[in-house]
């Protein structure tokens, strides 16, 4: 009785300490499972009218907020607040973006993540435009 009683206990005791690690797992596939089937919808620059567009986009503990201004079928700058763990690099991905005039640029090595949230908050900014042709913002 007394071994009963004693292997219930060390299972609970273990079940307590195992919960957050177990916790935190779950989050980190649910996260890589997030940001793998994210989807970043590329309108036609040209196409989108003159302003400041306004878009945010967050994956856990990645977030980032960009304004974009346009002119004349044209990106002519990107403000960006980026708020990462890693990822510090990230930044320079409105530089390619602008540079191409295109939300179809390579990724910035080492900052994957935060590169891809960045574009998805680019992209859902640009998609606020009467002209942008967008599906799934």
């Amino acid at each position: 009785m007394k071994k009963g009683i004693l292997t219930a206990i060390a299972i609970i005791v273990l079940l307590i300490v195992l919960r957050p690690f177990v916790r935190d797992y779950i989050d980190i596939i649910n996260y890589n499972r997030e940001i793998e089937d994210l989807q970043i919808e590329s309108p036609e620059i040209s196409n989108i009218g003159d302003g400041e567009y306004q878009g945010q986009y967050k994956v856990y503990d990645i977030e980032a907020k960009v304004w974009v201004r346009m002119h004349a079928g044209e990106i002519l700058s990107i403000d960006l607040e980026h708020e990462h763990e890693r990822g510090y690099n990230a930044e320079e991905i409105t530089g390619r973006v602008i540079n191409e005039q295109s939300l179809e640029v390579d990724m910035v090595s080492g900052a994957t993540h935060s590169s891809k949230v960045i574009l998805k908050a680019i992209s859902r900014a640009l998609c606020q435009s009467d002209e942008a042709v967008c599906e799934g913002q």
